[in-house]
């Protein structure tokens, strides 16, 4: 994404022409079809095409030019609304499409291209509906004025720079946080659609968003940055307490120079916190520990929200590099932020991993000391290596892997590794062993890190998915706001030592030579009457760690969700695709036992007095059930939004992953946007039409997100793509969900 931060207007000249549609749904039961035509917004501009009779129009508009400029483009998205013609009624909505032109004016500035012209399918979309058909428009658009590269921020989700650009400053975390009312909760509410009000809460998250990305590149800039990298998006729901939608996003800034400039060493961030995983120029010579911080707030209505809330933020951000400091790291990679609302209580985290970063003033490739006296040695092809590194890469038998081993020479940097050697007051948080690579430096024994999986080099065996959960009872009424924050805040050390304790006897189970989790991330959700914490990673056998021969701990069966699974139908989340974690048969028998005893009619009871009795009944019985449904259907929601929350549908659940670094590929353009998801016909009432409605609604995105690929060009792929669940409830009435979709768009050599 390619934010214009100068004052300069530069114009834009826009033409739109549609030209047909596909698939519509039959609007006009009487005639089985529809009489479609399509409005065209843009700002305060409307313009409409021609009415024609049918599921599959064809209009070929003239075209609609918007004279308009790049700032505005990037505020505001063009909207096409295909309606259904009614004479003597209002006329009925089928769908929308809504396109980021800011997509175009990426591509056409990083291709240094003043003209495009294209023609694009994409998905017409409804909120109640889903999506209904296809709508095809052919774009231009004329950029007016050259620009100068200084003046705009380019904002990736990668955590890396394309491969013709070197990062030549570092300068840590910008955020930005932006509040806006909640459409849901406005009186509104009350006389309105429910598609008029999902269309207004979606448009509100949109603006919003974008309004928050406009802001972190204004701040980016005034750092000194020009990009920003490992952008982060979050949307809070935060209900009735405080009525707001809060969007946050925090990214890494840096400056970037191209390749065939050699910039100097950086220096120390000014804000020693990055969302990366990885510090560029290979600068990381520690390896500190997982990092956590946690805080309760009670949410309300305040004067000033978003000080209030950037306040939370820079208290738990202060703690968390506190803790960092105390192990002897000057730096936090791998850093993310999540908020949990319930009720009015908002549980906010923050969790990262703790390096050293180095002075710059390493060799590598030499055979000089680090600053640490830990050794940098690059692999070279002689006989005398190749034998070293059979010996270490062997792993199971497996000859394909250690010839992949031996393809090419590989640097093998142990240092990064090695646990920080600064004088502290605070004892280490594990024990540590001589490196069993240079035999100076020393590495902890078991290694917990945010970080993706190192390269294969420094790895031996498999790559295993591992999860654990800890569940912990909430006994506070919600209603009771102190007092069910302070219940939470109370159980939360508990359930952080079990939670690690659960994990590492779950890694002797599963892979007894592991001895490093990578890309750990941390879950927390809340219900009414439960806190649960869920940790996912990748489990390793790290070659820089001596084998142990200590006797392994009494191995438990640990499940995920052991406490839930006594309780309803939770199974173990080690799940690998959407299907496989959403479509599974639930195994429950509900807590409740419903026991129907046979009435004994007395001989004197007539007809009339019979039928009471069993309405009596039937009534109590009916009243049993509806509340043992309603429990049912929420817990299995609440599991349904883990599952989300957690991210299974991304490869790295799965233990596959791997760096987002896209060889000679370039970063061509950035998708984000919100999608509102509605079901009014109270069909969603068990586990499989839970199941159901969630996975309709993630199909429909992964549809979306390939007919938006053709917003990024004919040779465009998909990257860093990312669904994220801000809020998914049933009620007696409806299902609702919102996902935030967000990809980025590069271009194939």
């Amino acid at each position: 994404m390619l934010i214009p931060v100068c004052n300069e207007r530069l114009p834009v000249r826009l033409e739109i022409c549609v030209l047909s549609a596909k698939s519509l749904p039959v609007m006009n039961k009487s005639i089985n079809s529809t009489d479609a035509f399509v409005e065209v917004r843009f700002l305060e501009t409307v313009d409409k095409t021609e009415v024609i009779t049918s599921l599959n129009p064809v209009w070929n508009s003239e075209q609609v030019v918007f004279d308009t400029d790049e700032k505005e483009l990037t505020e505001e998205w063009l909207q096409l609304r295909v309606m259904d013609h009614d004479t003597y009624s209002a006329n009925d909505a089928i769908g929308r499409v809504n396109i980021d032109c800011n997509i175009f004016l990426e591509r056409m500035r990083l291709t240094k291209t003043d003209q495009l012209e294209e023609t694009i399918t994409m998905r017409v979309y409804d909120t109640i509906y889903g999506n209904r058909g296809e709508l095809t428009v052919a774009i231009k658009m004329h950029l007016l004025m050259q620009y100068h590269p200084k003046n705009y921020v380019h904002i990736m989700s990668a955590n890396t720079v394309p491969t013709n650009f070197k990062i030549s400053d570092v300068y840590g975390l910008v955020d930005h946080i932006r509040c806006e009312k909640d459409p849901d909760y406005e009186w509104l509410d009350k006389i309105r659609t429910p598609r008029a009000t999902n269309e207004a809460r979606q448009s509100a998250i949109r603006v919003t968003m974008r309004d928050a990305i406009m802001g972190l590149a204004l701040k980016a800039y005034k750092m000194g940055g020009n990009a920003i990298i490992g952008l982060l998006e979050s949307v809070d729901m935060e209900g009735s307490a405080s009525d707001l939608l809060t969007c946050r996003l925090i990214g890494t800034c840096i400056k970037v120079v191209h390749d065939n400039f050699q910039p100097p060493p950086y220096g120390k961030p000014i804000k020693p916190i990055l969302t990366i995983d990885k510090l560029p120029m290979e600068r990381q010579v520690g390896l500190g520990s997982l990092l956590t911080a946690r805080s309760i707030q009670l949410l309300n209505e305040n004067e000033d929200p978003e000080a209030i809330r950037r306040s939370y933020w820079v208290a738990l951000r202060a703690e968390i590099f506190q803790q960092a400091r105390s192990i002897g790291c000057n730096l936090i990679v791998g850093y993310t932020e999540s908020v949990i609302v319930n009720e009015g209580v908002a549980l906010l985290t923050c969790t990262g991993t703790a390096v050293v970063q180095s002075d710059g003033s390493e060799t590598i490739g030499g055979n000089e000391s680090s600053a640490r006296n830990s050794p940098v040695v690059v692999r070279d092809s002689c006989e005398k290596e190749v034998k070293e590194k059979k010996a270490l890469f062997k792993f199971n038998g497996s000859e394909g892997r250690e010839k992949r081993s031996d393809s090419a020479p590989r640097a093998f940097r142990c240092n990064q590794f090695h646990a920080p050697t600064h004088e502290t007051k605070y004892m280490t948080p594990s024990k540590s062993l001589p490196c069993a690579y240079c035999k100076g430096g020393l590495v902890s024994e078991f290694v917990l890190s945010t970080q993706q999986c190192p390269p294969p080099q420094y790895y031996a065996g498999p790559r295993n998915f591992i999860q654990v959960s800890v569940c912990k009872k909430i006994a506070s009424d919600p209603n009771e706001t102190q007092d069910y924050a302070a219940d939470i805040g109370n159980a939360l050390p508990y359930s952080d030592h079990e939670l690690i304790g659960n994990l590492l006897t779950e890694a002797k189970s599963v892979y007894p030579l592991g001895n490093a989790i990578y890309s750990i991330d941390i879950t927390n959700a809340i219900c009414d009457d439960s806190l649960v914490c869920i940790i996912t990673g990748v489990l390793v056998r790290l070659l820089v760690i001596q084998k142990t021969e200590a006797a392994s701990p009494s191995i438990t069966n640990v499940l995920s969700f052991s406490s839930l699974q006594r309780q309803h139908d939770a199974r173990r989340f080690s799940w690998g695709t959407v299907r496989d974690a959403i479509r599974f048969k639930p195994t429950v028998q509900s807590n409740l036992t419903l026991k129907i005893l046979n009435i004994k009619q007395t001989t004197e009871d007539k007809d009339a007095t019979a039928a009471k009795s069993r309405l009596r009944l039937n009534t109590i019985v009916d009243k049993v059930r509806r509340k043992q449904h309603k429990e049912y259907v929420s817990h299995v929601v609440f599991e349904r939004h883990m599952s989300l929350s957690i991210g299974i549908h991304e490869n790295q659940s799965a233990g596959n992953a791997t760096s987002d670094v896209i060889d000679g590929m370039l970063p061509v353009a950035r998708f984000s946007d919100v999608f509102v998801r509605e079901d009014l016909t109270t069909a969603v009432r068990d586990s499989t039409t839970v199941d159901g409605f969630v996975t309709n609604a993630l199909e429909e995105r992964i549809t979306t997100i390939k007919s938006i690929l053709s917003l990024g060009g004919s040779n465009a792929v998909v990257a860093n793509m990312k669904i994220s669940c801000p809020q998914f409830n049933v009620s007696k009435e409806h299902a609702h969900i919102i996902l935030l979709v967000s990809v980025d768009f590069y271009n194939m050599p």
